[in-house]
Parts: C-alpha cells; sequence; structure tokens
C-alpha cells in the first residue's frame, strides 16, 4: 500500500510492502514505527495500526492524546477506510491507497 502524508503543506508517499503498519513517532522507549510521522509533535509514540485484510482496510487509534479523525469525524475502535478518505493523526493528513494504483493516487 502507498501512504500519502501531509503536514504543514510538505507531501511525501511511503510505500509500505506489510499488511501492518504502526503508526507513530520515534522514541526510546518504542524505537521506530512503521511509518514514522515526525516532525509532527502532535502524534504519539504510538499513535494508530493501520491494516489491509480480505475485507479492504482498517485504522484503529492505539489510545493517543488526540485520536484519529476520519473525514473529521473521530475513529472509536476499528474503522474500516475507503481510498477517499482522508485521515488526520495529529496534525498529519493521510491517504491510503494501494501499491498498484499509483495513477489513483494522483488523481485522489
Amino acid at each position: 500500500m502507498m501512504i500519502f502524508c501531509c503536514f504543514e503543506g510538505k507531501e511525501r508517499m511511503v510505500e509500505v510492502h506489510r499488511n501492518v503498519v504502526v503508526i507513530g513517532r520515534r522514541s526510546a522507549t518504542y524505537g521506530t514505527p512503521d511509518l514514522d510521522l515526525l516532525p509532527d509533535k502532535n502524534v504519539s509514540r504510538r499513535h494508530a495500526r493501520l491494516w489491509r485484510d480480505a475485507d479492504g482496510y482498517w485504522i484503529e487509534d492505539l489510545n493517543s492524546q488526540l485520536g484519529v479523525l476520519v473525514n473529521g469525524v473521530r475513529a472509536l475502535g476499528k474503522r474500516q477506510i475507503k481510498f477517499t478518505d482522508r485521515i488526520l493523526v495529529g496534525k498529519t493528513e493521510l491517504r491510503v491507497v494501494p501499491s498498484d494504483a499509483k495513477e489513483l493516487a494522483a488523481k485522489v
């Protein structure tokens, strides 16, 4: 899957080759998460978990301070996400697309 991250107007794309991704900030206690959202200090060390299964893509808050917003609504428990969803972790906006859909990602 590809994850587009936008923080303070700077966008980057991260391609992940695993089905489960821990999102957060690196720390001495937890090490480096699969998706490190530094320099966004509003992101908890272990903020959220994103995964893919046979039913689609999911996100779950890991008891972070600010929670996870999907299209402006706080995600409680696990929540299925679509490719058009805007996910807010800290002050970083995320978009998730499958790796084989680079053309789709550019249009979203």
